[in-house]
């Protein structure tokens, strides 16, 4: 049986929204293995961050979440279909807060992550944990800590798999990831 945890980052200011993540994380019907919580006070930053979460469970399987994301009910239960075939799940969201046309649509090859980030954030994506390791701090040419993770585990050779179906919110509002205005 494959072990999954849930692994959940927060900044401090952002209680409210910790508490709304880690309520869809409560709901999932397919209930993780571990929670990791990693509120930041020390502002270690995103990838220290997730490192130290990563290397507090010894699950199978790494389920991020963002504290401004949601997680639908079945998300889990979804993604754990793939795990026998693939390292790397990624499911499909709604887009709250935010107008579908401010965002790359979604693509249907992931060879595509090569040249543009598609994949709305971390919330969307399972992994295996041996396959996934530890994030990386961003490079040239990729900007963002997801996406560059991304790239580094095609070049691994790592299976994607796209579920097809929504089981995230991908959220913005005025907490701070509005930069897209």
């Amino acid at each position: 049986m494959n072990t999954i945890a849930a692994i959940v980052v927060s900044l401090p200011e952002r209680h409210d929204l910790l508490v709304e993540a880690l309520g869809s994380v409560r709901l999932q019907t397919r209930a993780p293995d571990d929670t990791v919580i990693g509120i930041d006070p020390r502002r270690y930053g995103e990838v220290d961050n997730f490192n130290r979460l990563i290397a507090a469970t010894d699950c199978d399987w790494l389920a991020f979440l963002d504290d401004d994301d949601l997680w639908e009910p079945e998300h889990l239960a979804v993604c754990e279909k793939y795990m026998d075939d693939y390292d790397v799940i990624v499911s499909r969201f709604d887009l709250v807060g935010r107008p579908w046309s401010t965002i790359e649509p979604w693509h249907n090859d992931f060879e595509d992550l090569r040249w543009t980030n598609w994949i709305g954030s971390p919330s969307m994506v399972v992994a295996r944990k041996s396959v996934f390791g530890e994030f990386i701090h961003p490079h040239h040419p990729y900007r963002w800590v997801d996406w560059c993770n991304y790239n580094r585990l095609l070049d691994a050779g790592a299976r994607f798999a796209d579920t097809g179906v929504v089981t995230t919110k991908y959220r913005f509002g005025d907490w701070g990831n509005g930069s897209w205005q």
